[in-house]
């Protein structure tokens, strides 16, 4: 193992709760700070959604953002000692029910999500309270730290699909009574749908619409917020109505929307806990 998959190993053999978390987390918070990667792409963004906000405003949301990451690695590699330390660290959970009916009734479902909260570690959660959880994911082009993540992922008892090439086999999985884990915030190309995402019009990928549409099950938002260090809220939100009686390209089109606006709320709630320094809008 080497490079960047080398140090993260480093940091996961040192890391849990307590002082040495927090000085993980300092380390990445400094160098974040420091480096501040992609901080005018945040900015930009954060400019072009929030119109009316103060340039101090925008400036401190990209501080807390690099906060946030930094404090992401330390709990997810301190997790990795004992996975089943989720359940302890997502002290407040709402609308657990609806994942438990579903379970019980042997109905698969998409669990709708973003890349807001610690959602490495919402999965831990999802996996360790007996869902059976397979995510959608983009490795990283690195192979070492592709393997490395991927393996980080399998221990905490979280499969997963690579997004370019699961469609069928997700649906299936859905189908079967899994559920499927899916994270449609990034920006897509434009072969993907044409819709507004927080006010701005960009390319969100068509694929969770067109999953929903083939597998025919629940669509429940899912999402989780740090309270502090170690300290975690999940929402659990009823089914998302899914349109129906429309052809695929319609369907696909309009549940996609559908999809944005739930996600959009999970962002304006705690808006410096989202990946702001992703370039959404190409």
């Amino acid at each position: 193992m080497k490079g960047k998959a080398a140090v993260l190993d480093a940091f996961a053999a040192f890391c849990r709760p307590g002082w040495r978390a927090g000085a993980v987390a300092a380390f990445f918070s400094s160098g974040l700070k420091c480096i501040r990667p992609r901080s005018a792409v945040a900015r930009e963004n954060l400019r072009m959604v929030f119109p009316t906000a103060s340039e101090e405003w925008i400036r401190d949301t990209v501080k807390k953002v690099y906060v946030h990451l930094a404090w992401m690695v330390a709990e997810y590699l301190a997790l990795l000692r004992d996975p089943k330390q989720a359940l302890e660290w997502c002290e407040s959970v709402e609308g657990k029910n609806i994942l438990d009916e579903l379970k019980q009734s042997g109905r698969g479902a998409i669990i709708l999500t973003g890349h807001i909260g610690n959602w490495e570690l919402l999965a831990a959660w999802l996996a360790q309270s007996g869902y059976p959880l397979t995510a959608v994911v983009r490795n990283p082009d690195d192979p070492n730290l592709s393997e490395m993540i991927t393996a980080y992922r399998t221990r905490m008892g979280v499969a997963s699909f690579e997004k370019h090439f699961v469609m069928k086999e997700a649906v299936r999985f859905a189908k079967r009574g899994g559920f499927l884990g899916l994270l449609p915030d990034q920006a897509w190309n434009a072969t993907g749908v044409h819709s507004r995402f927080l006010g701005h019009y960009c390319y969100t990928a068509g694929g969770p619409a067109a999953m929903a549409h083939l597998a025919q099950v629940s669509v429940v938002p899912v999402v989780s917020y740090r309270i502090a260090p170690f300290r975690h809220k999940v929402i659990i939100s009823t089914p998302v109505p899914m349109a129906e009686g429309l052809d695929r390209n319609d369907s696909i089109q309009e549940n996609t929307e559908r999809m944005n606006k739930i996600i959009e709320e999970m962002i304006l709630r705690a808006p410096e806990q989202w990946l702001w320094l992703h370039r959404r809008w190409k």
